[in-house]
């Protein structure tokens, strides 16, 4: 174990990443972190506070599924950094164990039916999906000791809704601008939402665990209509605070899809613990703090 850190996070001022690199601290880990201003990769090798790390978190989320809808090529120049982080971590004498922030909700579909579990083939159905599967598959084309967890769609304090990601955020922002939030199709279309401190309490114990599985989903396993995810933060806000102005479904969002996430009880020990009203309660109040 390193002399000086236990974990890398990479990415740890963003919303999970900032959230995961507390949360470890306050169980007792050394953590350190990595941003796109202090890299974790310098001159293709790891950067000396990285080099001796036994786990590196990686959380850095500069695609987003907007960016990668509209901008393919700077996907595909964050695959190529990824992929020299990847060669770089394998060359150590003492590769690091990398745990991967991947994602559930766009990660399935096809001919599968939800709730999809780990043993479901991927089948991305947008351009972020396949993106995170590409991540995944640097990884074991590197030969790291990795575990990909395949989160839902996350939410909780600290989410800004940046880039047309994170939609209980991005419907906050517009109520406290004063603005309508927009509802995409009729409504009726389910996601599985994880609270942060949930997602938190997942890595930990992947970490934990050495023998974590290769890939995990991290998720609710109840799927949440839009129209019913609404009504629960209209609770929250009061039904005065909130506008809805109706569109039509803008055609690039999943189709309704949520998870199976008995391996990460049966392998971790892990369950949700945060429910949707009280997780969307707290954070709305930290919002408009």
């Amino acid at each position: 174990m390193s002399t000086v850190y236990d974990v890398a996070v990479v990415g740890s001022r963003g919303f999970l990443g900032s959230a995961i690199a507390a949360g470890l601290a306050a169980r007792g880990s050394r953590v350190t972190g990595f941003t796109r201003t202090d890299p974790v990769l310098v001159d293709d090798a790891l950067a000396p506070r990285a080099v001796d790390v036994p786990v590196l978190v990686w959380a850095a989320g500069g695609i987003t599924p907007t960016v990668a809808q509209e901008e393919p090529a700077r996907v595909e120049a964050e695959l190529a950094a990824f992929r020299s982080f990847a060669r770089a971590a394998a060359s150590r004498p003492a590769p690091p164990r990398i745990v991967l922030l991947s994602t559930g909700g766009a990660m399935y579909g096809g001919a599968g039916r939800p709730p999809y579990a780990e043993t479901d083939a991927p089948h991305p159905p947008n351009a972020y999906g396949a993106y995170k599967l590409a991540q995944e598959r640097v990884l074991a084309d590197a030969g790291l000791a990795a575990t990909a967890m395949r989160v839902a769609n996350a939410y909780g304090p600290g989410q800004r809704g940046d880039h047309g990601q994170g939609v209980l955020a991005i419907w906050m922002r517009a109520a406290l601008a004063g603005a309508p939030i927009r509802l995409y199709g009729g409504g009726t279309v389910a996601r599985d939402y994880v609270h942060v401190d949930d997602v938190v309490d997942a890595v930990a114990r992947v970490i934990a665990r050495p023998d974590a599985p290769p890939v995990v989903n991290i998720g609710s396993g109840v799927p949440t209509p839009l129209c019913d995810l609404l009504d629960v933060l209209t609770h929250a806000i009061g039904a005065d605070g909130v506008r809805v102005e109706h569109l039509p479904s803008r055609g690039v969002d999943p189709d309704s899809t949520w998870l199976d996430v008995s391996l990460a009880h049966d392998a971790l020990g892990w369950e949700p613990r945060v429910g949707l009203a009280e997780g969307i309660a707290g954070m709305w109040e930290r919002r408009a703090a």
